[in-house]
Order: C-alpha cells, then sequence, then structure tokens
C-alpha cells in the first residue's frame, strides 16, 4: 500500500517521462527522405570541403552541409518534393541540379562531378539520370499522388490507396480469410503490417489495419517497405505502410478534379496544379 501511494505522489513525474518517451518515439517514424552523395573533381578524385546546398523547389527552404575528406556528404530528415542541389568551391564552377526528388522513406545518392572554374560561373543540370537508392538492401514500392488518383486500383473504397500496393512484387490480396485487413506482404499476414500516417502510429488495435482512412486526393506519397527496414518499425514484420499529405508551397496552387464510378467503369478527370 505504501508503495502504491508512494507512485501516486509520483504521477507528475510518471506522466511527464511517458510523454517524453511517446514524442521520441513519433520523431523516430519516417515522414521524410535523405540524400547522400560525393563531389568529384574532372579527374575522379574526391573534393572536401565543398559547400552544398538542397532547396526545397516549392517551399524554398534551404539546407546546407559540406563534403568531408573522402568527398562525401549527406542531408537527413529532408521534406519530400523536388530539389535543387547546388555545390560550389574555390577553383571550380558552381554546379546546380534541378529537379532532384526526395521520395518517402527513401535515399536518394546524388554523386556531382565539378568542372574547373571560377565561381562566379554556374553549370546548371536539368536532364538527370535515373537516381537510386544504393544505400540500403530495402525492398520499397513508391507511389506519386498521381497514381492514386488516376489508377482504378485506388478506387476501391475499401483500402484506397493502400491497394496500390498490390501493383508490387511481393504483394498479394489477403483473400479475405479473416487474418486482418490490408494486403498481404512478403508472405506475412495482414494483421502483421504496420500503417504511419506522417511518421504517426495509424494501427486500429481491434482488428488491425489503419485507423484513419485519408481520401487519395490527400495523399502526396506513400511508400511499402518490404524488408531490411529500420528498428524503428520494430514491432510488425509485415509491410511498411508509409504516407505524407499534400502539402503547400509558395505559390497558390490547387487541384480540380472530377470523379465518378458506376457498375461497369470508372471515370477520372483530373487538373492538377492550377496555378493562379
Amino acid at each position: 500500500m505504501f508503495l502504491f501511494f508512494q507512485c501516486l505522489r509520483k504521477r507528475g513525474f510518471f506522466f511527464a517521462l511517458t510523454g517524453t518517451l511517446l514524442a521520441s518515439h513519433a520523431l523516430g517514424q519516417v515522414a521524410d527522405g535523405n540524400i547522400v552523395g560525393s563531389v568529384f573533381d574532372p579527374s575522379g578524385a574526391a573534393v572536401p570541403n565543398a559547400k552544398v546546398d538542397a532547396q526545397n523547389v516549392a517551399s524554398g527552404v534551404r539546407s546546407s552541409a559540406k563534403s568531408d575528406g573522402t568527398g562525401a556528404y549527406r542531408f537527413n530528415n529532408l521534406l519530400v518534393g523536388n530539389y535543387t542541389i547546388t555545390v560550389s568551391v574555390s577553383g571550380f564552377a558552381t554546379t546546380a541540379l534541378k529537379q532532384v526528388p526526395v521520395e518517402l522513406s527513401r535515399t536518394t545518392t546524388v554523386n556531382v562531378k565539378l568542372e574547373i572554374g571560377t565561381v562566379e560561373t554556374t553549370v546548371e543540370v536539368t536532364d538527370l539520370r535515373a537516381l537510386i537508392d544504393s544505400t540500403t538492401a530495402q525492398i520499397s514500392n513508391f507511389y506519386p499522388s498521381r497514381l492514386a488518383a488516376d489508377l482504378p486500383a485506388a478506387a476501391n473504397p475499401t483500402g484506397g490507396y493502400l491497394n496500390l500496393s498490390l501493383l508490387g512484387a511481393g504483394v498479394a490480396s489477403s483473400g479475405g480469410v479473416g487474418a486482418g485487413t490490408g494486403p498481404a506482404v512478403g508472405g506475412q499476414r495482414p494483421r502483421n503490417n504496420n500503417f504511419n500516417v506522417e511518421g504517426t502510429d495509424n494501427n486500429r488495435k481491434d482488428i488491425t489495419g489503419p485507423l484513419v482512412t485519408l481520401p487519395n486526393d490527400s495523399v502526396s506519397e506513400t511508400t511499402v517497405l518490404q524488408n531490411q527496414f529500420n528498428a524503428e518499425f520494430g514491432h510488425s514484420s509485415g509491410g511498411q505502410f508509409n504516407v505524407v499529405i499534400r502539402r503547400g508551397g509558395n505559390d497558390f496552387h490547387g487541384t480540380i478534379y472530377e470523379y465518378r464510378r458506376t457498375a461497369t467503369s470508372t471515370h477520372s478527370i483530373r487538373l492538377s496544379s492550377v496555378r493562379v
């Protein structure tokens, strides 16, 4: 009894500690992406101490870093979207890479080769080759907002945009056998899936599946991780469904769309990014 009352007297400390732990857990969930790469000179040698800027095209927010002794640089926890990567260092022309995508739960590798010149000279690269995640063996499928709006797989009201995962290898319908809601990922039962929205836990505790269903048009990106994912997803062995919602930018924009579904067909007309 004495211990019980002692616990009650210290309940303020307990709640404060619990809130801190929950906040730390929420910050650990993935709601963004990373960019890594190396800076080289024309001969292929590493360029240390180069200034590297990553600027979000939509919001204008800029992050800065410097290459280390091996020429490597890294940006962690960047909001999803397109970025301009600018590299400058004395003795070389400034190089700007346009429309570099940062995708949800992925690390994009962007290596930069500088040209000899002055800092006042700028080399712009607008046609990038396919960028891949070469930092992990993680199997993931990425679905942008356009797919959620246009593909019939996302038109099913049961699951909506989550049904896009059925387009990926290793993902199948559960067959309605009562083993939870959602698809079966990597041979796991649907009850083993994990659902996050903006890094926040979105799992039902009774029959499994997502707690909150988002409209397809509100979804910016969806990523499904199948294996080799980080320990932050450790409480579920199945698919990791990570979603971020659409954000604003410095330009006024919106979306106009018409959606009609009948027993025989699905009709969709969509006009995105209307700017004024």
